[in-house]
């Protein structure tokens, strides 16, 4: 592959551009003619709310663009692109190694910087500093986890795409890059994401044949309904609060540290997993931030894909309502339960 010349670049950003200029003289006229008539042709509504759309999808683009085109052999040119390893070279690292890893997405940062995406997890100041010392760490058995969306795209949908063009402003990866290291090497938080067969295959590699504890949601029931967990040897779990778990978290470590170390413990729970696995990696234990690894797969035996679907008896955030789940009896989910902090 040749490198990219800047001349491609600044020929891409051109053209955004002069597209950019034609539709702001397009938007004028539709404007001109709000000015000079008091009422509008539903036809001209329409193509002034199409035109107005493109200009903002145009913008966004451009912004983003000089990210998504980079040669990834440009790294040291562009060094505010953080180097992220594919979804097998991480989970490589957790089997082989016995890595532990705490994982941060969009949520996390909002959280580091005073806001909040989620229902699930409110704006805490001590949990924002405790997501700042995590994600700057530097220990070579705990790995931190990103979300590959900071250059090219080309691996995403056109939806995907656009989204994430819309999420990460100019601003936002400010913010994203004030607490990262270019140079480092980061793993894929897409280790908790299923969507394909293949992903599930290798998703299983890192409970394979162990002994597990799920530190989870209360809400959560990882595994329960479905056969992703099957090839552990043995399965306990400690739940814990669905929404704020943070407001909990020294009862829930406490109660982590009276694990045995031939434990592998998989958390999934939310922004407080981060810190979790930290800590609990930092004890000595091989701890996982592993995530929606359940939800997903519940959505791809729903949609054989990626899809977003209804989970009635779990905790599913990024579904409408998803946060009103049905409760369950289920004797094997029940006998695995070592310790409920969920309402503590």
């Amino acid at each position: 592959m040749d490198f990219i010349k800047e001349e491609k670049i600044n020929a891409e950003l051109n053209a955004l551009k002069a597209a950019n200029n034609e539709l702001r003289a397009m938007l004028n006229e539709i404007v001109q003619c709000v000015i000079d008539n008091n009422a509008l042709s539903e036809k001209l509504m329409q193509e002034m709310k199409a035109q107005t759309e493109r200009i903002l999808d145009l913008h966004i683009h451009m912004d983003n663009l000089p990210y998504e085109i980079l040669d990834p052999r440009m790294h040291d040119t562009y060094t505010s692109i953080p180097k992220i390893m594919t979804e097998k070279e991480t989970i490589d690292e957790i089997v082989l190694h016995k890595k532990s890893i705490a994982r941060f997405g969009d949520g996390e940062f909002a959280l580091m910087f005073g806001d909040s995406r989620w229902r699930f997890q409110k704006v805490d100041d001590k949990l924002a500093i405790r997501l700042r010392e995590v994600v700057t760490s530097d220990d070579e058995n705990i790995m931190i986890g990103l979300i590959n969306f900071y250059g090219s795209l080309s691996h995403r949908s056109a939806g995907d795409a656009a989204a994430i063009r819309s999420y990460i402003t100019p601003e936002i990866r400010r913010q994203h890059m004030e607490l990262l290291d270019a140079k480092r090497l980061y793993a894929n938080t897409g280790i908790s994401r299923s969507g394909t067969a293949e992903k599930v295959a290798e998703q299983k590699r890192i409970w394979d044949g162990k002994d597990c504890v799920f530190i989870e949601g209360s809400q959560t029931r990882m595994g329960v309904g479905n056969d992703l967990f099957h090839n552990a040897k043995s399965i306990q779990r400690i739940l814990c609060p669905p929404e704020h778990a943070f407001d909990n978290y020294d009862a829930i470590l406490e109660e982590a540290l009276k694990l045995s170390y031939n434990k592998t413990i998989l958390i999934a729970l939310g922004p407080t997993a981060s810190v979790l696995a930290y800590d609990l990696a930092k004890a000595g234990y091989h701890a996982i931030d592993i995530g929606h690894v359940d939800l997903s797969y519940e959505w791809f035996l729903r949609s054989g894909g990626d899809n977003v679907t209804a989970v009635s008896y779990k905790y599913n955030n990024e579904y409408p309502d998803g946060y009103m789940v049905e409760d369950i009896h289920d004797e094997q989910y029940e006998s695995e339960i070592i310790a409920d902090l969920s309402s503590s």
